[in-house]
C-alpha cells in the first residue's frame, strides 16, 4: 500500500489537489497551540510550551506515516499535544505527497512511534507547528548572536542593535517584508543576523534600498546609477562577441 511514493506517476491537477485540501484542515480548537504568524518574534521566543522535534525520524520514514486502514474518529489521543513532532523536512514532505497518497488509496495517517491511526489533518498540524518551532530555533540563535555583539559594541553599534531588538517586538515571525526587501520573509532576517557569509538576496535588498534613494537626491542622480551585475556574464562572452567589442550592446556598460 506504500508503493505510491515510489511508483505513482500521476500528475495531479491543481483542482484535484484543492479538492483534497479540506481533508487537511484541523479543528479550530487546535489553533491556539500554534503561534500565529503575526505574533511578534519576541513573543515567539517566549513561547515555552512548544514540543521538540524528534530527529530520530527522517524522510526515509515517509512511507511509514500513511496507511490503508481507516481512522474511526477525527479526534486524536489525549497525549497527542505532548508528543514530539516529526522534523519539519519530514512533515513538509508528507504534506507535499498527501494528494497523491490519498489518490492511491491511503485512508489515514499513522505515527510509527505510537499505536493507532490519526486523521489526515494531523499532517497539516505537524507542518504548521513545525514551522513555528523551526522559526523559534533560528530566532533564538539570532538573538544570542545579537546579545554577543552588544557586549563590546561602541555607542553607534549598540544603538543599532537596540533598534533591532525593538523591531523584534513588532515584526511578526511568519510575515513577509515590504519595500526594498519585499522578496524576503521576516524569517530570512534571522539568517542575516549571524556571522555566516552574506547571501545574495540580502545584498539585493540593500541595493534596492539604494536604488530607491538615488532619485530623491538630485546630486546623486547626476553621478550614480544602479545596474544589474552583468560583468561576470560579459566576461564569459564568446571570442566572436569580444571581436565586436565596439559595437555589441553587451559591452555598453563596461
Amino acid at each position: 500500500m506504500n508503493s505510491f511514493i515510489q511508483d505513482s506517476a500521476i500528475d495531479l491537477s491543481l483542482d484535484l489537489q484543492q479538492h483534497y485540501a479540506h481533508l487537511l484542515v484541523f479543528p479550530q480548537c487546535y489553533d491556539s497551540f500554534i503561534p500565529a504568524p503575526h505574533l511578534p518574534i519576541s513573543a515567539l521566543l517566549d513561547f515555552t510550551n512548544l514540543p521538540p522535534f524528534d530527529h530520530s525520524l527522517t524522510v526515509a520514514d515517509l512511507h511509514r506515516f500513511f496507511t490503508s486502514e481507516h481512522c474511526v474518529t477525527n479526534d486524536v489521543p489525549a497525549d497527542f499535544l505532548d508528543r514530539s513532532l516529526p522534523p519539519l523536512s519530514l512533515s513538509t514532505q508528507l504534506l507535499n505527497t498527501f494528494s497523491q497518497a490519498y489518490h492511491d488509496g491511503v485512508k489515514s495517517v499513522k505515527d510509527p512511534r505510537f499505536l493507532g491511526n490519526l486523521p489526515f489533518w494531523v499532517v497539516q498540524y505537524w507542518h504548521d507547528l513545525g514551522c513555528a518551532i523551526a522559526a523559534k530555533e533560528r530566532w533564538s540563535l539570532a538573538r544570542d548572536w545579537l546579545s554577543g555583539q552588544r557586549e563590546n559594541a561602541d555607542t553607534d553599534l549598540a544603538a543599532a542593535i537596540d533598534e533591532v531588538f525593538s523591531s523584534l517586538r513588532v515584526l511578526g515571525w511568519g510575515t513577509t517584508l515590504r519595500g526594498p526587501a519585499a522578496a524576503l520573509q521576516v524569517l530570512d532576517l534571522a539568517e542575516f543576523l549571524s556571522s555566516t557569509p552574506m547571501k545574495g538576496r540580502f545584498i539585493d535588498a540593500m541595493v534596492n534600498e539604494i536604488s530607491l534613494r538615488i532619485p530623491l537626491n538630485p546630486q546623486l542622480c547626476q553621478t550614480t546609477i544602479v545596474e544589474d551585475l552583468t560583468f561576470i556574464e560579459t566576461l564569459r562572452c564568446s571570442h566572436e562577441r569580444w571581436d565586436r567589442y565596439l559595437f555589441d550592446k553587451c559591452f555598453t556598460r563596461l
